[in-house]
């Protein structure tokens, strides 16, 4: 992959539209989607997702510790309103429940694959 193919990897992988990167690279959104519509880009961008996830995961892990013990302080407070309470309670519960999507394949040879089963 070029360099500006490596560029749009990224700021897809963090959040930006097709649209957004083609206008910060300076080509146009149908390149963007032509790229997309590659294995080997495809796989390259999956790879990256997966970096940002694991990182992410590893960030959420390192302070789960302190938002159980925040969290608990607060419902322990007898200061604290119900209110708040039962809005972190709830607010625990709902993500207790989280669990990621898949984000795809990394191998562009399976993509490849996969993309030829489709037709």
């Amino acid at each position: 992959m070029n360099e500006k193919q490596q560029q749009a990897v990224i700021l897809l992988a963090t959040g930006k539209t097709g649209a957004e990167v083609a206008k910060e690279l300076k080509v146009t959104p149908k390149t963007i989607s032509a790229w997309r519509n590659s294995p080997e880009f495809r796989a390259e961008l999956n790879m990256y997702m997966q970096d940002i996830k694991t990182a992410n995961a590893e960030r959420l892990r390192s302070l789960c510790g302190v938002a159980l013990q925040t969290i608990e302080t607060c419902m322990l407070d007898e200061e604290t309103p119900v209110k708040e309470k039962l809005a972190a309670s709830f607010k625990l519960l709902e993500l207790g429940r989280v669990s990621p999507s898949a984000i795809g394949a990394t191998d562009a040879g399976k993509i490849h694959f996969e993309d030829m089963l489709r037709i």
